[in-house]
């Protein structure tokens, strides 16, 4: 038994002995749990971001507001062009010309109804004031009939004229209160009218200043520079379409740069405030820059083309350097440990090929005109694409039914404003007559009651004589209401006449506006040149019969004198392109190839189009002698010829 018992012991002891080990020191798996609880530290991996190289003080140029879209850009200036602040930049079309002339139409038509509603409510407060003096006389003589003795007439005379005095006193009342309510009437018709013209006035001062916002200003120094429609990929140019609110353009300020990159949720914890980072520039090989992050985005926000990733925006200053940056160079963001890139080696002149365009310069938009509440046209002729034309010669005609029906309207209401006008003349001609007649009258009744009140009081009884003094009264305020209501029916009469002149001027100027809106349907060529259809939003051609939207040019009337080409060179090569660069334009399908120069180069890079967002930067090409049977619009090969002391 104490062999058992002493077996049972040590088997106990031995785990409480193992427990108390391992309070003394942590174990193998302990050591591992510790180690799982306790957050890594974040991995080093190369920062990696991409940005673009932005003028600090550049002024986006946006098409203004309008009730229609598309509009026409008109007075665009030519992109490179200095500009000072408060230049303007660019007008559409506005229809606010129309409507102020309108507004103010309508303003005189109401301010002449309102005019003509307050005089007729002035020819009634007139009434009402005679009948109140009527009744303030026929009171006067019923009080002088009540006021006999009942001893010296009958009873039945007695009682007659206290009924009398009684019906006289509530009949005086009635009218007090009828003469105050009308006189308040007239008072608050002219309160009204005076805030409808208020408002009016308002309209008008709002479509003027709507005048001023069909203009772009600028709020800044620098120099114009023209933007690229995303959908088409084609420049905006004078003449071109565009869409309110949308940017075709900008004004670079004559400030520094500074560059902006857009960094991945997950770059973001790599990236600090005041964080050195070093710039590689693909249109500059070679160089870089070290440069300072100055501030990140709180929030990071979506960019549709990158993908469903969210991007912080962060912006970088640059230091001073000697680096020839435009606007819109796309920039590489990298850690500032980073190798500075090595600069190329150098290779073998080559001609560098790109492709291009014939252009026009001072090319004419042809597109339909503005007519008011008119949106769609349709395409009735279009001289055929490349067709040369004369001064003169028809070119594009547009058709609208609603242009005809509506004119037809406003003749038909003209003609019957125009004869309710002319018998409104005669009606009033003929009431003139009568109210000077009644006024007349109203003073020959006067003038027999101020006879009658001057016989001697001794002759006649006292009652009668009171009687003629009280009628005296009443003539002379009967002669004066006379006037005042011949002067109110007047003025009813004049404001009646002014409110359908001003209906008659308005339908007048509605069928003068579409009379001229349907002259300028049919266009003629303003000067010789070669016609340019210009695309849908298909991307085919505009044809006979197509619905065309307001403000939207279907072809252009190019200068064949004036023929330039325009290129784009992608951002890598584009260090190799210089202004002066001399270069072989070739047509497509022709074996001819012309001598031409580099005359300008783009003042920023951009993205070619929305379905090809490859940066590029734009050129302008002269030809050194002016060439024959080039198209605008043709496509072309340039071989821009190598540049001494660059490389490709």
């Amino acid at each position: 038994m104490k062999s058992k018992y002493a077996l049972f012991i040590a088997a106990a002891i031995v785990p409480l002995a193992y427990v108390g080990l391992t309070s003394v020191g942590p174990g193998p798996n302990e050591a591992h749990a510790k180690a799982a609880d306790t957050p890594p530290a974040p991995a080093r991996r190369p920062l990696l971001i991409t940005g673009v190289v932005d003028a600090i003080d550049s002024q986006p140029i946006q098409v203004p507001p309008s009730n229609s879209s598309p509009v026409v850009l008109r007075n665009f200036v030519e992109e490179g062009t200095a500009v000072k602040k408060g230049d303007v930049l660019l007008r559409i079309d506005s229809q606010d010309a129309a409507s102020v002339r309108q507004l103010q139409i309508d303003s005189a038509q109401a301010a002449a109804t309102a005019a003509k509603e307050i005089a007729d409510l002035e020819v009634k407060s007139v009434e009402a004031q005679r009948a109140l003096a009527e009744a303030t006389a026929a009171l006067a003589k019923a009080k002088v009939d009540a006021a006999l003795p009942r001893a010296q007439i009958s009873g039945l005379d007695f009682d007659r004229y206290q009924g009398e005095r009684e019906r006289a006193e509530r009949d005086l009342d009635v009218k007090k209160k009828t003469s105050a309510t009308a006189a308040d009437a007239v008072q608050s018709r002219m309160k009204d009218a005076g805030l409808q013209a208020q408002q009016r006035q308002l309209a008008i001062d709002f479509s003027i200043a709507r005048q001023e916002q069909v203009k772009v200003r600028a709020v800044r120094d620098g120099v114009v520079v023209h933007g690229y429609s995303e959908w088409r990929g084609e420049r905006y140019d004078e003449g071109a379409s565009g869409f309110p609110g949308n940017s075709v353009g900008y004004v670079m300020g004559i400030g520094g740069m500074r560059v902006q990159a857009w960094a991945a949720e997950a770059d973001r914890p790599f990236l600090a405030t005041g964080q050195q980072v070093r710039l590689s520039f693909d249109a500059l090989p070679g160089a870089s820059l070290l440069a300072t992050v100055s501030a990140i985005a709180s929030a990071p926000a979506s960019k549709a083309a990158w993908g469903s990733a969210r991007y912080f925006r962060v912006d970088i200053t640059l230091p001073q350097h000697a680096l020839a940056l435009v606007a819109g160079m796309s920039v590489l963001v990298e850690g500032a440990d980073a190798k500075a890139p090595a600069a190329s080696a150098p290779a073998a002149p080559a001609e560098l090929q790109i492709e291009g365009e014939i252009a026009s310069r001072g090319a004419v938009s042809i597109a339909p005109p503005t007519i008011p509440d008119v949106w769609q046209y349709t395409l009735a002729s279009l001289a055929p694409d490349g067709s040369l034309v004369k001064q003169g010669d028809p070119i594009a005609t547009f058709d609208a039914s609603t242009v005809t029906t509506q004119l037809e309207t406003f003749r038909a209401a003209l003609k019957e404003k125009q004869s309710t006008l002319a018998k409104i003349k005669l009606d009033h001609a003929e009431a003139a007559r009568a109210a000077d007649l009644a006024v007349a009258e109203a003073a020959s009744n006067f003038e027999r009651a101020r006879r009658k009140a001057t016989q001697p009081k001794e002759l006649i009884r006292r009652i009668d004589y009171d009687k003629l003094v009280i009628e005296r009264a009443l003539g002379e305020q009967l002669a004066a209401l006379a006037v005042t209501q011949r002067d109110a029916q007047a003025r009813a009469r004049q404001a009646e006449t002014t409110a359908l002149t001003s209906e008659v001027t308005r339908h007048e100027g509605a069928i003068a506006l579409f009379v001229k809106g349907q002259q300028q349907m049919s266009i003629k060529a303003p000067r010789d040149g070669m016609m340019v259809y210009r695309n849908q939003f298909s991307g085919e051609k505009f044809t006979i019969g197509a619905q065309v939207w307001m403000g939207l040019s279907v072809a252009s009337l190019a200068d064949q004198n004036k023929l330039i080409v325009q290129a784009k060179v992608p951002e890598v090569q584009s260090g190799g392109v210089a202004v002066g660069q001399a270069a072989r334009v070739t047509v497509q399908g022709a074996n001819t190839a012309i001598n031409a120069r580099v005359v300008s180069l783009g003042r920023t890079y951009h993205g070619k189009s929305r379905s090809q967002p490859v940066i590029v930067r734009d050129l302008e090409l002269e030809f050194d002698t002016p060439p024959k049977g080039l198209k605008p619009g043709a496509a072309v090969q340039v071989s821009l010829q190598p540049l001494k002391g660059k490389t490709t």
